[in-house]
């Protein structure tokens, strides 16, 4: 559900990282049109594969941050809660059968 709603919310804001092959793409047309070199062009595919991770990493690390904040205000059982009741119906279970 939680990565639902991520990608959800990424699709909503029409945020897409550029992939790598997009931007080396991007980098042959400029070297093609001489704007820049081969090495420049391998350098700038390092800096813009680099920036884009980063801001992927940030958005996501910004969205699980918003969706466990109304995770929290919303009433659903956390993976914990569960696990609670889990442990309580197998004592409960071996309870009724000692006294069987």
């Amino acid at each position: 559900m939680v990565d639902l709603l991520k990608k959800g919310l990424m699709l909503g804001l029409g945020i897409s990282a550029m992939t790598k092959e997009a931007i080396e793409k991007t980098v042959k047309e400029l070297q093609k049109e001489g704007e820049i070199n081969e090495k420049e062009g391998k350098k700038m595919v390092q800096d813009l594969l680099k920036k884009s991770k980063n801001q992927s990493e940030e958005i996501m690390k910004k969205v699980d941050e918003r969706v466990q904040k109304v995770l929290k205000t919303m009433p659903v059982a956390t993976k914990n809660d569960i696990e609670s009741l889990h442990k309580k119906i197998d004592q409960l279970i071996k309870k009724d059968k000692k006294k069987k």
